[in-house]
């Protein structure tokens, strides 16, 4: 269990735009969340980098440009220190997941962290198992119909088609939707941000965004800038596509 202290400085107060009072200690609350309530903009960033302190602060200026929903990897160093202190930097508004997850055991860590969802690179049941334990939103990777049988199968409430930008992008999503209609997907692997108003329009009730948000030249650089500005881009492209579908976002309330 990580319990160590994180040295990264936190800012010395969080953004004015979250409003006022104490942050939500969120790991306390019973009850999976709806999928609605985890991706309200139907955005996911995904963050992958070896340096807890450009992992922190990438979230944050994603954050900033509008990303709704963040998953921190479990091979970003401190990731369990960084979901905290996103947490209370944000005052819990924002929904916060642990990624890259192979073991049960880190679900349990997940949950203490605060985070709302957990997900996995491949359908390992006994996650999706502890995640109903621990009454955490579960996430499982799959790419073929097969494979997303046996995710929905084993307990996961969303299915992360995953890799989907080398199988096809948009157009695998729209061959799945004949045998795995009603199944919800989230899109993952090679998302561009141009592509994001396809997939959305497809009914993916999630799209998530590695590189494309955070690049990795961007992230060497600390160009935080460069990051919120492809997170407003990426938020724009994701409100202007439920617009047309008619459906609008709201930052969940703890």
């Amino acid at each position: 269990m990580r319990r160590r202290a994180w040295q990264s400085q936190f800012p010395a107060h969080p953004p004015a735009s979250w409003g006022e009072g104490d942050a939500c200690c969120r790991h306390n609350q019973s009850g999976v969340k709806s999928i609605d309530h985890v991706f309200p903009a139907g955005l996911c960033g995904v963050i992958r980098t070896d340096n807890a302190d450009v992992a922190f602060q990438a979230c944050l200026a994603a954050i900033e440009g509008g990303i709704g929903t963040i998953e921190v990897t479990t091979t970003v160093p401190s990731w369990y220190e960084i979901i905290r202190g996103l947490i209370g930097t944000t005052l819990g508004k924002i929904p916060i997941g642990v990624g890259t997850v192979w073991d049960p055991g880190a679900v349990g860590e997940a949950k203490e962290a605060g985070a709302d969802f957990v997900v996995t690179p491949v359908v390992l049941p006994e996650v999706a198992e502890a995640c109903r334990k621990h009454d955490i939103l579960c996430v499982l990777g799959a790419l073929t119909p097969t494979e997303i049988y046996h995710a929905r199968l084993a307990g996961a409430n969303l299915v992360k088609i995953f890799p989907v930008g080398p199988v096809g992008g948009p157009e695998y999503i729209k061959a799945l939707q004949g045998p795995m209609g009603g199944v919800p997907l989230w899109a993952s692997g090679g998302v561009e941000i141009d592509q994001i108003p396809a997939y959305l329009r497809l009914g993916v009730k999630a799209v998530g965004l590695t590189g494309a948000l955070f690049p990795a030249e961007a992230l060497a650089r600390r160009d935080m800038a460069a990051i919120q500005e492809r997170a407003s881009r990426a938020a724009q492209a994701a409100a202007a596509a439920r617009a047309d579908l008619g459906v609008t976002a709201s930052r969940p309330t703890p």
